[in-house]
């Protein structure tokens, strides 16, 4: 990822407010449309100009090329407020980020995030690299954001140890069957439909009463071995090609 700096001349008085809230307005565009990474993007002020720093999936990611209706509906909202269009520099690399893929088409995904993820949910299979959402289909990106919204609340509800919700909570991100990764499966098969790329979801999974029983664990949707003969990327220790779904011996056991 990258650090870029977006630069915003005022052509005309304008209040800093309507500056702000136009500016901001476009920065949820990008944000819902991948193309800038994160939550919170402080806009400062200095000599009719306001700049913003913010994280970028790559160096060309604000490139128009990527732009979808409501960034360009936002640029218009810009001029007629009498903001410049954003100057952009690249400041540098983020240095605690993970490249993103370079495959042209690949041929696995996998949905997997965490509460500290902030990069895309959805990685490539062969790489592990993240997809940024322009490069997948729009009608996923805005869904992607929210669902990786909601799984890094529940990832962080257990990872403190709550316990009147841990259990709730493991569910969730756990049973291929619950609201929350059926929803990630949904959106999964938009992704294949309209890219032809099989997509795994990710089972979080803890708990269990030994290594050996863990190991002998079965698919939890077709009661197949799934148990791989050395974990994928360190992290997966399952995969079914059946159910296009991938997990972990348990971390009670690791």
């Amino acid at each position: 990822m990258y650090v870029c700096q977006l630069s915003f001349d005022c052509i005309e008085d304008i209040e800093i407010a309507t500056a702000q809230g136009a500016i901001s307005a476009l920065l949820d565009a990008y944000r819902y449309n991948g193309q800038i990474i994160g939550r919170e993007f402080p806009i400062s002020l200095s000599n009719s100009i306001f700049t913003v720093t913010c994280v970028c999936p790559d160096k060309d990611a604000l490139a128009i090329i990527y732009n979808d209706e409501k960034i360009s509906e936002q640029l218009k909202q810009l001029a007629f407020w009498g903001l410049s269009t954003p100057k952009i520099e690249i400041v540098g690399l983020e240095s605690q980020s993970d490249f993103v893929d370079l495959c042209n088409k690949p041929e696995a995904l996998v949905l997997y995030s965490t509460f500290v993820q902030s990069c895309s949910p959805i990685r490539c299979l062969t790489h592990f690299s993240p997809i940024p959402l322009y490069r997948l289909p729009e009608n996923v990106r805005y869904d992607l954001i929210k669902w990786q919204e909601s799984y890094g609340a529940y990832d962080q509800i257990q990872m403190n140890g709550q316990k009147m919700f841990e259990s709730a909570v493991v569910e969730e991100l756990s049973n291929p069957n619950s609201e929350l990764l059926s929803q990630g499966r949904a959106m999964a098969t938009s992704i294949h439909q309209q890219s032809g790329s099989r997509v795994y979801i990710y089972l979080y999974r803890l708990g269990g009463e030994s290594l050996a029983q863990e190991q002998q664990r079965k698919c939890p949707s077709c009661g197949e071995d799934w148990l791989l003969s050395s974990p994928l990327f360190d992290l997966f220790d399952f995969q079914c090609h059946n159910c296009l779904l991938v997990s972990n011996i348990s971390w009670d056991w690791q």
